[in-house]
C-alpha cells in the first residue's frame, strides 16, 4: 500500500494541516484503517479506492487517530494533491459517506474543489464549555447539526489568538458538540476572517487547518459581510489559507494548495 503524508491548505512544507493518504490495492476493513490512522497519528488519514470502470473516480474514507469521520476537508485536498499532481490526473471525483461527491481539479499550481455548504442554527452551549475555552464575551454562537460543530464569534483576531483551551475540561462537557470553531472578523486587508478549530472529542486538540469548518464559516461570514467570495486564514501555529466562493445554497468552491512531504509503502503482511 502506497502511503503519503501531505501538508494541506499551504504553499509551504511543514505548514498547513498534515494528512495521511493511503492507496491500498484492495479495500481494507474499518478496524485495519483505524489502526493505520492511529499509527500515523496525523489529524486525519484518507483511504482511497479507484472505481472499477472510471479512472478518475475514487471512494474515500476518513479516520482520525480515534474515530472515523463522514467528511474531512484537508484530507480531501491532500488526496486530490496525490491524484492530480502525483498521479497526473486532470480531475478526480471522490465519493464519501452519505453519497457525498466531491469533485477536484487542478488550477495551475493550486487545486479547486467543491465542498458541501452547511447551515447553522442558534445555539447556547453549556457554561462549562465556555469556561473550558476561556471565553467570557462571545458575540454570537451557532451550531451546524450535520457536523456537530459549534461556531463561536469573538471580538477580534487578538482575542482569537490568545485563547488557551483546557482540553481536559472540554472533553468532560456533555452534549452534542464534537468540534468548536472560534472565529473573528478581520480588521486588516489580508483576509476576510480568521478562525481556529478544536476537536478534542475526536482525538485532535487543535486542528491546524480545517476544510469542513469553512464549509460552515463561508455561509456564516458571507451573510454578515454580504460577500460570495472570501479569503480565509486559520490562525493555528502552523496556519493555512483558502479562497472561498459560494456557488449556491449547497455548494462551496474552495481553492488552495498542498505539499507532498513523504512517500512510502506499507508491507502487505501488515494489512490484516
Amino acid at each position: 500500500m502506497k502511503v503519503f503524508i501531505v501538508d494541506a491548505f499551504t504553499d509551504e512544507a511543514f505548514k498547513g494541516n498534515p494528512a495521511g493518504v493511503c492507496l491500498p490495492d484492495t479495500e481494507l476493513d474499518s478496524a485495519t484503517m483505524q489502526m493505520i490512522a492511529k499509527e500515523l497519528n496525523l489529524p486525519a488519514t484518507a483511504f482511497l479506492w479507484p472505481s472499477e470502470n472510471n479512472d478518475i473516480a475514487y471512494t474515500i474514507r476518513y479516520f482520525t487517530p480515534a474515530v472515523e469521520l463522514d467528511f474531512c476537508g484537508h484530507a480531501t485536498l491532500a488526496s486530490a494533491k496525490v491524484i492530480l499532481h502525483h498521479l497526473n490526473k486532470t480531475s478526480v471525483n471522490f465519493s464519501a459517506n452519505y453519497q457525498l461527491t466531491i469533485p477536484a481539479s487542478s488550477q495551475g499550481e493550486n487545486i479547486k474543489m467543491a465542498f458541501p455548504l452547511y447551515e447553522t442554527s442558534d445555539f447556547i452551549p453549556d457554561k462549562a464549555l465556555y469556561e473550558a475555552f476561556g471565553i467570557e464575551n462571545a458575540l454570537k454562537t451557532k451550531f451546524a447539526e450535520e457536523l456537530d460543530m459549534l461556531i463561536i464569534e469573538v471580538a477580534d483576531k487578538t482575542t482569537l489568538i490568545n485563547i488557551k483551551p483546557d482540553f481536559t475540561r472540554a472533553v468532560q462537557t456533555s452534549g452534542v458538540v464534537k468540534q468548536v470553531v472560534i472565529t473573528a472578523k478581520s480588521q486588516d486587508s489580508d483576509y476576510d476572517f480568521y478562525s481556529r478549530s478544536f476537536c478534542p472529542w475526536l482525538g485532535v486538540n487543535e486542528d491546524a487547518v480545517t476544510g469542513a469548518s469553512h464549509a460552515v464559516l463561508a455561509k456564516y461570514w458571507g451573510n454578515i459581510l454580504g460577500k460570495k467570495e472570501m479569503l480565509a486564514y486559520q490562525a493555528s501555529e502552523r496556519g493555512g489559507f483558502m479562497r472561498l466562493k459560494i456557488i449556491s445554497d449547497t455548494t462551496l468552491e474552495v481553492i488552495s494548495n498542498a505539499k507532498i512531504i513523504f512517500e512510502g509503502r506499507m508491507p502487505e503482511h501488515y494489512l490484516v
